[in-house]
């Protein structure tokens, strides 16, 4: 039996695991194609797709230990 007072039983949900894990990915990939592949200058498309790369791989990460991740975490500040 679960606890009310248990705020991780949200990320331990089947379906939510599943579609950010599968956003996990995605974002990983598109942070890989931003860095080898952006238009913009090459110290941009570096920083910015390491970063778009490291929240989707903590998304997956996040996702198979059933945890918050920092993309959620992000998400009212933005």
């Amino acid at each position: 039996m679960t606890s009310p007072n248990d705020h991780n039983r949200f990320y331990r949900g089947s379906v939510y695991r599943l579609l950010s894990g599968l956003f996990g990915v995605f974002l990983t990939c598109l942070g890989i194609y931003v860095v080898f592949f952006g238009v913009v200058h090459p110290l941009l498309n570096i920083s910015i797709g390491l970063f778009i790369a490291l929240l989707g791989f903590d998304t997956l990460w996040s996702a198979l230990q059933s945890k918050q991740s920092w993309l959620a975490r992000l998400g009212p500040f933005i």
